[in-house]
This record gives C-alpha cells, structure tokens and sequence, in this order.
C-alpha cells in the first residue's frame, strides 16, 4: 500500500467504523487518559503489565468494536514498531548502570550490557507500543472535523484550528501529487542511476513547492468566493457523551492507578 493510499484510508477509517457516530468526546477522554496512565507508570518490572493491557484493549476496540480494517492497522503499527525495535535494541547494547551482565573487550575501550539497560529497553518498548494503542484508536475511530470541534469547546485558537485542518487536507492532496510526478519521472526513465534519481529528486521537490504555492491561491481565491470570513465553518452535530460510559473508563482508570500502586508496593516489599 502506497502512502497516499495509506493515508487516504485512515481518513476513510476515521468516518466509517462503526464507532463513527458515537459521541468524539467519549473516544479522546478515552484515549488520552489511557495514554497518560501507559506513560506515566514507573519503570520497575512488573508495571509493563499496565501497557500491554491498555495495548491489548485498544486493539480490541479497534479491531473487534470500531470493525477497522486489521490490514490498514498493521500497515500503521509496523513502521513505528521497526524504528522502535532498533531504538530498544540501541537503548539495550548502550545504556545502563550497576554491575555489567557481560563485557566485551575492544581495542579502544571495553563494551558493557547492563541489566539495567535491557530493562529499559523493555519498559520503552511496552510504554510506546500502548501509546502507540492510544493513539491509533483515536485517530482511525475519530475524524478530524470531530476532533476540531473539541478543541474549539476547550478554547483552542482558532487560527491554530484552521491551519491544522488545512495542513491535514492538504497532507493528502500532496501526497497523491508527489506519487504521480514520481510515477511520471519513473517512466521517462528519470531513476536510472544515483544522478538521475537525485536530479530528479530535486526537480520533484521544486515542481512541488510551486504546486503548492498555486493550490494555496487557488484555495483561498474559492473560500473566499464562498464567503469566507476568517472562520471555517462546520456542522456541530456530533452526539453528546454517554455518562455510564464516561464512568466505566473513570472506572477503569482507577483501576489501573490501584494496579500500578499494588505493583509498586509489592516491589519494594511494602506487601
């Protein structure tokens, strides 16, 4: 899957699963507390527990309740999960303190792996890959036009709202021109060594920068045919949020607050 068409389906995602209509403010409490609570557990051992749970929720709720595609779920977890890999395995071989687990001599300096470092390594992992959770489940569950209109309750500026929205239709937009001029310089023959590519690389992204330079006035020539006033106008009609649920993740964040804390008193031998 290419990335335009990646993208053009996480915003399709975003108003067709099943948990489309249900209330916006409901997923991003949802959401978010469960990315601080992922985040913010202490690093000793057990507590990677606490992001694999939040990891394994969201990605039933994802999955199993908002019925996204399990394909266009794992084309999103598993670059971040590669560069997420390498980052642990680098935090494992490079980081740490106390007593070495093993050492191995070079001609310029002694190479040590901690116990230490391993652990963080595990912790990080765990921690990123629940956030990673979090954050996938709000933005393929929820639109950006649902997202907009809390951040407008909350008092958001709303310059800060309207280029965000632009900049994210435009992301698209770019995406699927950068895709046909390099599938065109592909078959004028433009790849054919190291040269051409950077060449053409160059010509992409020049060509580019004055595509965007002329959808930009296009833009604004056409809102403001449309009677722009400096505010972008949307339609607020999203359902308003349900109590009982509210209460059940409050319920559930408690939870996990009192696991955290057992764990931490089990640790240092408090229970």
């Amino acid at each position: 899957m290419s990335h335009s068409d990646l993208y053009a389906e996480v915003d399709r995602s975003a108003y067709t699963n099943a948990l489309a209509k249900s209330s916006p403010i409901t997923k991003t409490f949802f959401a978010l507390s469960a990315l601080v609570l992922c985040v913010a557990a202490p690093t000793f051992v057990p507590t990677f527990i606490v992001p694999i749970l939040i990891f394994i929720l969201c990605t039933i709720l994802i999955l199993g309740i908002a019925k996204v595609n399990p394909r266009l779920y794992l084309n999103l977890l598993i670059y971040p999960t590669l560069m997420l890999v390498l980052s642990c395995i680098f935090l494992a071989l490079f980081f740490g303190t106390g007593d070495p687990i093993t050492q191995i001599s070079l001609p310029w300096t002694t190479w040590s792996i901690y116990k230490s470092g391993i652990l963080m390594s595990v912790h990080t992992f765990f921690r990123v890959e629940g956030a990673l959770s979090c954050l996938f489940f709000l933005v393929l569950t929820t639109s950006i036009t649902d997202l907009s209109l809390i951040l407008r309750r909350i008092h958001v500026p709303k310059v800060l709202l309207e280029i965000s929205l632009l900049i994210y239709r435009y992301i698209f937009v770019f995406l699927e021109v950068t895709e046909q001029m390099s599938t065109a310089q592909l078959m004028r023959l433009g790849k054919g060594g190291w040269l051409k590519r950077i060449r053409g690389l160059a010509l992409l992204a020049g060509n580019l920068f004055i595509r965007s330079l002329e959808q930009a006035e296009r833009t604004f020539t056409a809102m403001n045919a449309r009677g722009y006033d400096g505010n972008i106008r949307v339609l607020e009609d999203f359902p308003q949020p349900n109590k009982m649920m509210l209460i059940l993740i409050a319920l559930f964040n408690v939870l996990l607050i009192l696991v955290i804390y057992t764990l931490y008193l089990t640790n240092f031998g408090v229970l």
